[in-house]
């Protein structure tokens, strides 16, 4: 079952949360090469999105080496996708970072932000 949660009030725009979603679905692991997406007017209904909005996700997708869609089967996780450590790493910087600015804007120091991670990290 795909983990897809959109934040309809996030300034993100709903395709590059998708994105975003299906990117760590298969850098997980969860999602495997040969794995068949949703449909896309399954999961436009699904996330009440248009049809559009999951399309141009997709292509992104394909585009970016995730995805191969195969006429009149559907959109299939790639088995050979880009290297997912190097985007594991990438993308764990991208949300380090921009959680460090968020923390840092609040006045937090490194000090504090480590307390809370190694507070948070204790609880899972």
């Amino acid at each position: 079952m795909l983990r897809l949660n959109l934040d309809p009030a996030s300034p993100v725009p709903a395709y590059q949360q998708i994105i975003q979603a299906l990117k760590i679905e298969i850098i997980s692991g969860r999602l495997k090469g040969g794995d068949r997406l949703p449909p896309i007017r399954e999961l436009a209904k699904i996330l009440k999105l248009n049809p559009n909005t999951v399309a141009k996700a997709y292509y992104t997708l394909e585009e970016d080496g995730f995805v191969e869609s195969r006429p009149g089967s559907g959109n299939w996780v790639k088995s050979r996708a880009p290297d997912l450590d190097s985007l594991r790493v990438s993308m764990l910087e991208g949300e380090t970072k921009s959680y460090l600015e968020k923390a840092f804007s609040l006045g937090a120091s490194l000090d504090d932000v480590r307390r809370s991670i190694e507070r948070i990290a204790s609880h899972e």
